[in-house]
């Protein structure tokens, strides 16, 4: 096979679970669909989703950078009586 690198994409909207494979010919186009990705829907950046993950891979399955947020939902503090 040639050289492929391959953008695993995974995120949690509203409940519901996305996911999506997207081949590169190049590390570099991976990378930069990686952090799109994450820039895209990450950190807040859509309304409803509160998880998001991300990873490269080659050709062989060696994972090279991967990445995962989830939003933190501080619980609401108890009101003593």
């Amino acid at each position: 096979m040639d050289s492929k690198f391959f953008l695993v994409q995974v995120k949690r909207t509203n409940g519901n679970i996305s996911k999506g494979v997207v081949v590169h010919d190049s590390f570099d186009a991976a990378k930069q669909g990686f952090h799109a990705y994450l820039g895209a829907y990450a950190y807040g950046h859509e309304a409803g989703t509160d998880y998001v993950m991300a990873e490269v891979i080659d050709a062989h399955g060696l994972g090279l950078v991967g990445e995962y947020w989830e939003e933190v939902v501080e619980p609401e503090p108890e009101v003593e009586e």
